[in-house]
């Protein structure tokens, strides 16, 4: 046994077996022992060191301060360090816990080694993790032992070789609307120019959990060229791959259009000019005029239409977009009646956008942006985005005369003349959809004048029973059926039609310089009639009203 000094009575000592013991003697007279008293005496005597065992003190003062005789009393112990081990669920992680020794033995390098040989770990052993943890002496949950995951494979990929190509699906920003202000310049192919790079997908890279158990990775998506492109073919002497199918190659001459996960070539057709001497056009594919389309011709291509010159009073109808580098000159005519729209013998449709000059007298339609760089005159116009007049530098755009209509945003430097031309521009609800809901009004006005007709008939064959010759009472019974049932249906889709013209979110009628007086501002149903000069400035609407005021509010055209 190992002595210690006795402290009024009491001694400490350790037993041969490691258990740290505290023996009392009894004695008449005592002082009274405290906790602080006896950690002090277990530093002096060297056992400070020992695990304690939970509440040895408190159980020792008591038993101590007790009337009684004498009594020996296990305390605590001596304890070598210790170490746990543990594996994630996945074998992907070992985590060392290292409990540090209470006067016994540190935990060495090779009982962690043993423990992670008993638990199966054979690889990602970290043992710069190990050996700090030792240097430490402790340690809680530590990586020592880390697993590699797999890595999954790249999808197959494409890539365009032709840097400049365009793609079908328009660019949009983060309000949703397509930039259409550059159309670019119309790229030719030909036979044998390679269009469009396949990278196939890759295997992925193994990895290991720590037992050593391999993790295969998950391969890339394999996709490939879209069936059916049109104007292409994939390259008989490509060897990217086993298959033979990375190389998309021109098949024909004409213009090359990205579509996902591939590109076609719409047949071109390139002429000096538009006239009597080449007769109206109809082309499937795109059509690239350098110069003039002259008056009373007809264009319609499935593509874009390039024209580098000036469109007379002709009509272009594209299923892309419609470029024309001079202007547009037509000729209205107007009846007179203020609620009849003027007729026009320059008409210019395009499912995309429409990009001009000038425009004069002339009727357009586009699908998404309508652009002029100089001045609008007389023209009806008519996009399902935006209608913009005038460059962002340079010349200043103008609206003058004629009915403007886009659903999200007009904007120009002027609007009207000091001629007091009559000039309306119309923003905030779909233009079709208006034109649509127009015609289903026209169509129940016409079927409730005939409904009124015909009541009047089944009254007056009531009151005269001998009229009712050759069946007409049933006729005209069986004819007020059909038409309520028509006029039923044609009210249930006006009402589906309004419920989709929601006015859009910040829809905005934006001039630069000036507003003139005979402008006629509409933004959804509200109207505006100006009687006076004014400056630049917004149209917009708060709280279902159209006010004009000169804070502009921010607005991404990419114009």
């Amino acid at each position: 046994m190992n002595d210690a000094s006795p402290t009024d009575g009491l001694t400490f000592k350790l037993s041969d077996d490691g258990k740290l013991l505290a023996t009392f003697e009894a004695s008449d007279c005592k002082p009274l022992l405290d906790e602080a008293t006896i950690k002090a005496a277990l530093v002096k005597q060297g056992l400070s060191n020992l695990f304690l065992h939970e509440n040895a003190l408190s159980n020792l003062v008591k038993r101590y301060n007790s009337p009684g005789e004498g009594f020996v009393l296990e305390i605590g112990e001596r304890r070598d360090g210790e170490c746990t081990l543990k594996i994630g669920d996945d074998k992907m992680t070992a985590r060392l816990t290292l409990i540090p020794p209470y006067g016994g033995a540190p935990v060495a390098l090779f009982q962690i080694q043993l423990a992670l040989q008993e638990k199966g770990v054979v690889r990602g052993i970290m043992t710069k993790e190990i050996e700090a943890a030792l240097k430490e002496g402790y340690a809680t949950e530590r990586i020592i032992a880390q697993g590699l995951r797999p890595v999954r494979g790249i999808d197959a990929r494409f890539q365009s070789l032709i840097p400049q190509i365009r793609e079908r699906k328009p660019q949009v920003n983060e309000r949703g609307i397509a930039n259409y202000r550059d159309l670019g310049q119309l790229i030719v192919v030909k036979p044998g120019d390679p269009l469009m790079c396949r990278t196939p997908p890759t295997e992925g890279k193994k990895g290991w959990d720590i037992t050593g158990q391999a993790l295969m990775p998950q391969p890339g998506q394999d996709v490939q060229f879209a069936p059916g492109l049109q104007g292409v073919e994939l390259d008989p002497d490509a060897e990217l791959d086993p298959d033979n199918n990375s190389l998309l190659l021109a098949a024909i001459a004409g213009q090359p259009k990205l579509v996902p996960n591939g590109v076609v070539v719409e047949p071109t057709i390139a002429l000096s000019l538009v006239d009597i001497s080449t007769g109206n056009m109809s082309f499937d594919g795109t059509i690239n005029i350098k110069g003039d389309v002259k008056d009373g011709m007809k264009i319609h291509a499935t593509g874009d239409v390039f024209v580098g010159g000036t469109v007379e009073a002709a009509e272009i109808e594209a299923g892309g977009n419609i470029v024309i580098k001079g202007g547009v000159i037509g000729h209205s005519e107007h009846s007179g009646d203020p609620n009849e729209v003027s007729t026009f013998n320059a008409i210019i449709i395009s499912k995309g956008s429409i990009s001009a000059h000038f425009a004069e007298n002339a009727c357009m339609e586009a699908g998404v942006d309508i652009i002029i760089e100089e001045f609008s005159m007389h023209n009806q116009l008519t996009a399902l985005n935006r209608v913009l007049v005038g460059k962002s530098v340079g010349k200043k755009g103008r609206i003058i005369g004629g009915i403007t209509s886009a659903s999200d945003l007009v904007k120009t430097a002027i609007i009207g003349s000091s001629a007091g031309f009559v000039t309306k521009v119309r923003a905030g609800f779909n233009p079709y959809l208006q034109a649509e809901q127009d015609r289903l009004k026209l169509e129940i006005d016409v079927l409730e004048k005939e409904q009124e007709d015909l009541k009047k008939i089944i009254a007056f064959v009531l009151a005269h029973p001998e009229k009712d010759k050759n069946g007409l009472l049933n006729k005209a019974l069986r004819t007020r059926e059909k038409i309520e049932m028509d006029c039923t249906r044609l009210h249930v889709d006006r009402t589906h039609l309004l419920s989709e013209m929601t006015l859009a979110e910040h829809v905005q009628v934006i001039v630069e310089e000036a507003v003139h007086a005979g402008a006629e501002i509409q933004i959804g149903n509200a109207v505006w009639k100006n009687n006076e000069e004014r400056g630049k400035g917004v149209f917009q609407i708060v709280e279902n009203e159209i006010v004009f005021g000169n804070i502009m509010l921010s607005v991404n055209e990419s114009h």
